[in-house]
């Protein structure tokens, strides 16, 4: 029999064999030294908590409620490192998630974009930029025909209010990797923690 213990990760409690545990504080910390946001690093881990408190979620059922070494390694060989470089802890075993092989035995979901609206590159509200990466359209093109809504037909401005109000705007470095489809790894994370 395994000794337990019970921890909070992105404020959700599990139950986590002990050597789960500890593998995960191994990652955790080297996660953090290899970050380079510097100041924004609190944010990067806790977008990174809860992206694994997320798959957890989906992982522990009630016929399996204890999270075990080989889910963590799992979740360690799905997100990687923030630098994209292989992480490797105390057991040897790389964790790289660059392989073919292995980022397929690890999948666990095909990422899905989701309409928001891109504040970053906005000119009015975002939504062009938004809705073009969401139908993987150049956002160009959008405002263009956004215009000529507008001037021609008279509904464009209704239009664009309405998705305005219907998209909310990308704000966590979590809902821009949805935004534009990417995978929710940590390398992605990093990416628009350090933007902020």
């Amino acid at each position: 029999m395994k000794e337990v213990v019970n921890v909070a990760i992105g404020n959700k409690g599990f139950t986590l064999e002990k050597d789960a545990c500890q593998a995960l504080k191994d990652y955790l910390e080297a996660f953090r030294t290899r970050s380079s946001a510097g100041i924004q690093s609190d944010a990067t881990m806790s977008e990174l908590e809860d992206r694994i408190a997320e798959i957890l979620s989906f992982k522990v059922t009630p016929e399996r409620n204890v999270v075990n070494i080989l889910m963590i390694e799992e979740i360690i060989a799905q997100l990687g490192m923030p630098d994209g470089t292989a992480y490797t802890h105390y057991s040897g075993r790389d964790f790289s998630n660059a392989g073919a092989a292995q980022a397929a035995a690890y999948e666990v979901e095909k990422p899905r974009r989701k309409l928001y609206r891109d504040t970053d590159s906005a000119v009015i509200g975002g939504v062009c930029a938004g809705l073009g990466y969401y139908l993987d359209f150049d956002s160009t093109i959008l405002k263009i025909i956004f215009v000529i809504l507008t001037l021609f037909i008279g509904g464009g401005i209704l239009l664009y209010i309405i998705l305005w109000i219907v998209a909310p705007p990308a704000k966590t470095p979590v809902e821009k990797c949805e935004m534009r489809g990417w995978p929710l790894t940590a390398e992605n994370i990093e990416k628009f923690t350090r933007r902020r």
